[in-house]
């Protein structure tokens, strides 16, 4: 048994595989991150993650556990991308990035702690303890992957980059489509569609240079 201050880091494998990926559901991959219990559902609610429409769901919780690590992720991605990246425009295209991921983390915090959650006990969890389960969400670069963008420079990396980071963008659009159909609070609709339409946007960005540049 782990302490307690690494419990929420814990991860049963039995539960991820009933994960989003394998039921499209959210709130069962929630759970498998260690929401059990953390979000306001009513007991009538809570096998089908329904819950009271002014708060959160279960599905909305899991939904910004998520895109948190989407968001983290995309950081340490961005990061290692500036320092290797040959043009400008995507230079400024990582530097952005960055910021509205950082925004991005902070809008998701504001939400729990308006809903009454401390947003710790949900986004608290070292990326590294966690990243079998964040490989598996839908667009996470693998391990491989991030490796082999490390051994690239400037125009070569810029083209594997651009032909590996738009499924990361489409991962964020997966799960946003997923919490519009079972989430219940309207703030986390609007930063649902709010992520669907900036990321669809950095797709084509980016598929757009790609043409260009090859």
């Amino acid at each position: 048994m782990m302490e307690d201050g690494h419990q929420n880091a814990v991860v049963d494998n039995s539960l991820f595989r009933r994960s989003f990926l394998k039921t499209g559901t959210l709130t069962s991959s929630g759970l498998a991150l260690g929401l059990s219990g953390t979000a306001p559902v009513s007991a009538g609610d809570e096998e089908n993650g329904d819950g009271d429409s002014e708060g959160l769901n279960l599905a909305d919780v899991s939904y910004l556990q998520l895109l948190a690590y989407h968001h983290r992720s995309a950081i340490q991605i961005g990061e290692m991308a500036l320092n290797r990246a040959e043009h400008q425009e995507l230079r400024n295209f990582l530097e952005q990035s960055i910021n509205n991921q950082i925004e991005g983390l902070e809008k998701i915090k504001s939400i729990l702690s308006d809903a009454g959650i401390d947003p710790g006990c949900v986004l608290d969890i070292d990326l590294e303890d966690v990243r079998v389960l964040i490989t598996g969400i839908p667009g996470e670069p693998k391990p491989n992957e991030r490796a082999y963008l490390k051994t690239l420079e400037g125009e070569e990396f810029d083209l594997r980059f651009l032909e590996i980071f738009p499924y990361h963008h489409r991962g964020a659009v997966q799960l946003s489509k997923v919490v519009l159909r079972e989430g219940r609070s309207a703030e986390v609709e609007q930063l649902a569609q709010n992520t669907i339409e900036t990321q669809i946007e950095g797709i084509t960005q980016m598929y757009q240079w790609y043409i260009n540049w090859i």
